[in-house]
């Protein structure tokens, strides 16, 4: 069930659970009405789980544009992009866990949110006014040994892509920063560990679909997934068949 929230006049935050995997991720939307924010994540600490079970939370404030140039006559709601995407960074992860874990009531509630609602929103405008050479997260890479631990981090999950460690297992097992370790690992293999994990276990299971021997429920196991349902879903998705189709063929 959504939970929808008039903050104030001009900001309203809609909180809902999702039962269903998403990598921890964030979106700005700008349009004539105002800016939207929408956060898909699961766990604290940035963590991702790679069980099918598992459930993702999705938060969203929408401002209005009447409620930005509020706070200045000269506020132009241009000066943030139509479509921004991005990760969940360690400090929006607390964030987004203070409005989770939120007890307060009423008028003191509001102020909370409010708050949080524009600390988020200014952490976008950050993301997006910074630029990408000048970021000293993005300077790491450029040590062998930190290249080396990404390197790293792709063997252990592929050496345990049945049950791969969360981000937060991760980072301690290679000695790295989280963010720096997501950051890393998109850049040198071009998407997010999630991805990553996700293709990979596509490529075993089409291996093991082709093998006679192996029923569905088989390679689901196989491959991490508790729910065969879940992992005939998810192969659709990577495929555009279900398993039952594939091997057929």
């Amino acid at each position: 069930m959504d939970t929808v929230e008039q903050v104030k006049e001009g900001i309203q935050f809609t909180f809902k659970s999702i039962y269903f995997k998403r990598e921890n991720n964030s979106f700005l939307k700008r349009n004539s009405q105002g800016i939207t924010l929408t956060y898909h994540f699961e766990g604290p600490d940035c963590n991702v789980s790679f069980a099918d079970t598992a459930v993702s939370h999705e938060l969203e404030f929408t401002f209005s544009e009447k409620y930005l140039t509020g706070f200045s006559p000269d506020f132009n709601i241009h000066q943030f992009p139509a479509r921004m995407q991005h990760e969940v960074c360690c400090s929006t992860q607390m964030v987004l866990h203070d409005i989770l874990n939120c007890k307060l009531e009423g008028a003191f509630r509001n102020m909370f949110m409010e708050s949080k609602a524009l600390t988020l929103l200014l952490c976008f405008h950050k993301c997006y006014t910074t630029v990408v050479n000048d970021c000293a997260s993005c300077k790491f890479l450029k040590k062998p040994i930190e290249k080396e631990k990404i390197y790293k981090a792709k063997e252990i999950i592929l050496e345990r892509l049945h049950s791969p460690p969360t981000i937060p297992e991760l980072s301690l097992q290679i000695g790295i920063n989280q963010c720096y370790l997501k950051k890393g690992f998109k850049e040198i293999f071009g998407k997010t560990i999630y991805d990553f994990v996700q293709e990979h276990r596509m490529i075993k299971a089409k291996m093991l679909l082709s093998r006679p021997d192996y029923t569905v429920s088989q390679v689901a196991q196989q491959i991490g997934f508790s729910s065969t349902s879940n992992f005939s879903n998810a192969f659709k998705k990577y495929t555009g068949v279900f398993p039952t189709e594939l091997q057929q063929n």
